[in-house]
């Protein structure tokens, strides 16, 4: 198994109308309510934006660009929604699909072509189904064809199937949605600040702890002469490391996106699961799916797989991964480590719908539930929105620097999208999120009686 991840740093932005203040003290929930108020007036809506590290533990921070109102688009439908009786209270019966495989393979061929995308994979979870297609090439200098089950980096997607773990710890009596990290690591229960001893799982997977948002090189100097080249305890001493530093902020105040806070989740993962966390990720979430999964980024695993790619001069060319990189991705694995194949992601996202409509044993419906809950707008790995006659949407996108996904659940619409792709960039980041917006449009279009 090859480790290694990377996972944007969300921060809610304001754009279009407003200047982008780079979410420092935007409440998230307050900006995506004004975001759906926004789509309903038929103006250009608010942006999430994710950040990432250039190079591992620069502080400097290259800047990508999500559109959640592309993935919520759907919203725009409300008025017709309303006229089919929509409501978020109930599951409509089952309608003619929106959607056939060819026409799925046409549009997401022409979108990559138009586009001069490398590679596009798509997934669209609809009345249960799972469907699939791809276009393009593995890497940008050779003739292999993308297939089905070639897997992509799927950044600060992880956090998500992360937070399912923990849901399947918590109904194993392994933790609790409350447990503290005093409770949960008590040799660094005199260790750590006073500050960190309360902090619960509930609020890292919220984004609410006071944790950084990623390393910086302060950090990384910091902490260099203790590693010892074993990822595990590596991730060990960097956990306790932050726990010794001051936090940012009272826990729980306020909502800062951070990839320390699912680091910190998956070292309390491994503390009461007696296993690293990618094996506990395996044991948990990933074989009972049925979803085949690795870490680091998938060119890691040699010829004859996908090479994620980055625009220089207005080309595409193949990544270079350093070793620094590798290391501090490792680091994070549960913040955004997942290289998964579209059809794998497929499986969570299905599973995750099914789960609220109370029609999966995976885990219990409160659960799934909680899950989706918003507070200041973000869930557990998803940030979330109450549309009008659509109820909850869960959005998020994440990136690796030379991958990108974006996903959507509209689950009282038991529908679902995710567009993969082997490149990013701040351009093309917009694009895909813009063509899974289509996609969710497309897919909560109401029918004829």
């Amino acid at each position: 198994m090859t480790y290694g991840t990377c996972a944007k740093s969300p921060r809610l932005s304001q754009c279009a109308l407003k200047q982008c203040v780079g979410g420092i003290g935007v409440n998230a929930a307050v900006a995506l309510i004004d975001l759906l108020t926004w789509i309903a007036s038929g103006y250009t809506a608010k942006r999430m934006r994710h950040t990432s590290s250039s190079t591992p533990f620069s502080i400097k921070k290259k800047a990508t660009k999500m559109h959640i109102a592309t993935l919520l688009q759907i919203a725009c439908l409300s008025a017709a929604l309303s006229a089919c009786g929509g409501n978020s209270a109930s599951t409509p019966a089952a309608a003619p699909k929106l959607i056939s495989q060819q026409q799925l393979n046409e549009k997401v061929n022409n979108f990559r072509v138009s586009k001069g995308l490398p590679a596009v994979a798509v997934v669209v979870i609809e009345q249960d189904q799972i469907e699939l297609a791809v276009s393009g090439k593995r890497r940008i200098d050779a003739a292999d064809s993308i297939g089905i089950n070639d897997q992509f980096q799927i950044g600060s997607l992880t956090k998500a199937v992360t937070a399912t773990l923990i849901a399947r710890l918590v109904e194993k009596k392994k933790l609790r949605w409350d447990s503290s990290l005093s409770e949960v690591f008590p040799a660094w229960r005199d260790l750590m600040r006073p500050e960190w001893k309360s902090v619960t799982v509930q609020q890292l997977l919220r984004h609410r702890s006071g944790l950084p948002r990623d390393f910086s090189e302060t950090d990384f100097l910091g902490l260099q002469p203790q590693l010892s080249g074993n990822m595990q305890l590596d991730r060990a001493t960097a956990g306790l490391w932050f726990l010794q530093q001051p936090p940012v902020f009272a826990a729980d105040s306020q909502y800062a996106y951070s990839n320390l806070g699912y680091m910190i989740v998956g070292l309390m993962a491994e503390a009461v699961g007696g296993d690293s966390y990618e094996n506990l990720l395996a044991r948990e979430v990933l074989t009972p799916l049925q979803m085949q999964a690795s870490f680091g980024f998938p060119e890691d695993a040699g010829p004859g797989t996908p090479a994620g790619h980055v625009m220089a001069n207005g080309i595409w060319q193949v990544a270079q991964n350093t070793p620094e990189t590798q290391l501090w991705l490792a680091a994070v694995a549960a913040a955004g480590g997942l290289n998964l194949s579209v059809a794998d992601y497929g499986r969570f996202l299905r599973e995750q719908l099914r789960g609220l409509a109370g029609k999966s044993n995976f885990l219990t419906q409160a659960n799934f539930n909680l899950m989706h809950m918003p507070v200041d707008g973000y869930g557990f790995g998803w940030i979330i929105a109450i549309a009008p006659d659509l109820g909850t949407v869960s959005v998020h996108d994440g990136s690796a620097g030379s991958y990108f996904g974006s996903a959507a659940l509209v689950p009282h619409r038991n529908v679902a999208v995710a567009v993969l792709c082997n490149c990013a960039s701040d351009p093309s980041n917009d694009l895909i999120n813009q063509f899974a917006g289509s996609f969710a449009t497309l897919l909560t279009k109401p029918t004829a009686p």
